[in-house]
């Protein structure tokens, strides 16, 4: 690895698109490792603004100002944080040779329920829940019937689960579309899920470097009615349910590139 000093002709520059609690931690350790650091946001004073060598408030959603802002710093890697920022604006700069982590494609597919369950399930054939997509209350009452109750319902874009809903039965399908609908993020179009009884949740942080896969030991979570609770690593778990998941994060970085 290499190491630089900030504030040099030389230095390692990231941008943080996004400077929340989450932003501010990886400011602080890449300032651990010598890198210098852009928090950008929305707004002033932004957690991670207060700790980053460098900040602004710009319109993230404005594929423009993004972009200047970027020729303006020239950084060395660019890491989008939240999903309220200009997609096009990380094509164009990977376009002008700019390196964005994930890449721009990934940051797409992931950052839309729709692009993400889509490439899962149809593109890498991967075994995910039943899903529809709806735009109206009637095609979202017609997939609820399809998929069966219970169901999950939320919108295809949205932030720390706002918007998501459990339906239980059909007279609560009005209640989740506008549960839905005034969430936000983008709520013009739905998934309704299917309801799944698992035994627990786990995020499995997978880390390419274009050599070789690595994987952390797997986080468990607790969430009640959609809202995070805690979490706690590692999550013990049977060797044959580690070596799955291992596989399915593999296919799904590889395939993001």
């Amino acid at each position: 690895m290499k190491f630089t000093t900030p504030l040099k002709s030389n230095s390692i520059k990231i941008m943080l698109l996004g400077s929340g609690e989450l932003g501010r931690e990886v400011a602080i350790e890449a300032m651990r490792l010598g890198i210098e650091t852009i928090a950008v946001d929305k707004y002033e004073n932004a957690p991670a603004h207060q700790v980053a060598h460098r900040s602004y408030a710009i319109d993230m959603k404005d594929k423009n100002a993004v972009l200047e802002l970027i020729r303006k710093e020239k950084p060395t890697y660019i890491l989008p944080e939240v999903e309220a920022i200009s997609i096009d604006a990380l094509f164009a700069a990977e376009a002008e040779g700019y390196t964005v982590i994930p890449n721009a494609r990934a940051v797409s597919l992931t950052m839309n329920r729709k692009g993400i369950r889509e490439f899962a399930a149809n593109e890498l054939g991967l075994k995910t829940s039943k899903f529809i997509f709806a735009k109206t209350l009637e095609e979202l009452k017609s997939a609820c019937d399809t998929i069966g109750f219970p169901c999950v319902i939320k919108p295809v874009m949205s932030s720390s689960g706002h918007g998501q809903s459990v339906c239980r039965r059909a007279e609560d399908v009005e209640r989740s579309f506008e549960m839905a609908k005034s969430a936000r993020g983008d709520a013009s179009e739905l998934i309704v899920e299917e309801f799944i009884k698992f035994d627990y949740e786990i995020t499995l942080l997978t880390v390419r470097n274009g050599k070789e896969t690595v994987f952390c030991e797997p986080i468990g979570h607790i969430q009640k009615d959609g809202d995070y609770i805690y979490s706690w690593q590692p999550m013990p778990m049977i060797r044959k349910s580690q070596k799955k998941a291992k596989k399915i994060a593999k296919d799904i970085t590889d395939g993001l590139g």
